[in-house]
């Protein structure tokens, strides 16, 4: 089996890149042949093939998008008769695919949002993109959450998918005796990710709960959040996330979230998740989380964190690169079946 992983960036220098990078690695060591066309390789991997067709200026960015997307047809253009097996799997906003992994919420609902959208070259351009990506006859659409695959579904009815398509993680993390606070929060986008809500929460329940905020956008607004809260430990950044360094529970209480890794990272290292039902990991119902209802209010949240400190032994599902590599080979294996 032959794959094309397309992708602008190769390599562990963001979310969706690392995602690439490490379902690669799964593929190839499960036998599948390997190559990545991107822009510019960051790292490399044994057994995977790199083509780097040269970088486009980042910024804007819908035009850097539609240049790649223009490149990466060329580039298909020019295989070989004898290349002509290889199945093409896009991450990235292009043409020529037979499955694409949609990592993130679609661009369509905007033209309910914003009045004199059609004005726009870049939501034109954008929109014009997400269309062909996921209309393209005979692909399979994987999206990355069953959340985002519900938002999909109703924007682009005639899209065909395929498996959920989850972020994973490296396998069992190991779980720390003697975290640093009794909950932890991850997260830069700290208001979207509902910061504000738990230290409010915390506030209320009168509870002398102490709490690690890891990787949170140190602006003076979050500073001011933190400001006179001795029980607040402030982590800017790791290199390493282990959830249960940090907590004995991890909150992520999400205002919108396609998938959130922490909360895989958090069972992976076998500490209870208490979520937002807006949050794309809440739909495994396997990872065992205590998933907060719409409009929720302070007593809802302690109460689940109390029920957390009860249940800090659940046993922690392993959704892992490698089970994601074999769901992704069973793909391309029906769509080949099809095609014969």
């Amino acid at each position: 089996m032959k794959v094309i992983h397309v992708v602008k960036r190769f390599g562990p220098v963001g979310g969706m890149e690392r995602y690439v990078f490490k379902l690669c690695e799964a593929l190839a060591l499960q036998g599948v042949r390997v190559r990545v066309v991107c822009e510019k390789a960051y790292e490399t991997l044994e057994n995977v093939e790199i083509v780097e067709l040269g970088e486009t200026r980042p910024k804007p960015r819908w035009v850097s998008m539609l240049r790649f997307s223009h490149r990466v047809t060329r580039y298909l253009d020019k295989l070989s008769q004898t290349e002509l097996d290889w199945i093409v799997h896009s991450h990235e906003r292009c043409a020529r695919h037979q499955v694409t992994t949609f990592h993130g919420p679609p661009m369509a609902p905007i033209k309910q949002r914003k009045k004199l959208w059609w004005i726009s070259p870049r939501l034109l351009t954008w929109l014009w993109l997400e269309n062909r990506e996921l209309t393209r006859r005979g692909a399979k659409v994987l999206p990355n959450s069953e959340v985002i695959r519900s938002q999909l579904a109703e924007c682009y009815p005639s899209a065909e998918f395929g498996i959920t398509a989850w972020p994973a993680v490296d396998g069992p993390l190991p779980r720390c005796a003697e975290p640093k606070s009794d909950l932890v929060f991850a997260g830069h986008e700290y208001v979207r990710k509902g910061l504000p809500e738990l230290i409010h929460a915390i506030e209320e329940s009168k509870q002398q709960w102490t709490l690690s905020i890891v990787g949170a956008k140190q602006d003076a607004a979050f500073f001011n959040l933190i400001e006179d809260k001795p029980w607040i430990h402030n982590q800017p950044w790791v290199e390493e996330f282990n959830p249960s360094e940090w907590g004995r529970v991890l909150v992520h209480p999400a205002k919108s979230e396609p998938y959130g890794m922490v909360v895989a990272e958090a069972r992976a290292a076998g500490i209870p998740a208490i979520v937002s039902e807006v949050t794309g990991a809440a739909s495994h119902e396997a990872l065992g989380c205590y998933v907060l209802p719409r409009g929720w209010q302070s007593p809802d949240l302690t109460s689940f964190i109390e029920n957390a400190f009860d249940r800090a032994d659940i046993e922690a599902p392993q959704w892992t690169w490698q089970e994601l590599a074999r769901l992704s080979i069973a793909t391309y294996e029906t769509y080949m079946a099809g095609s014969r």
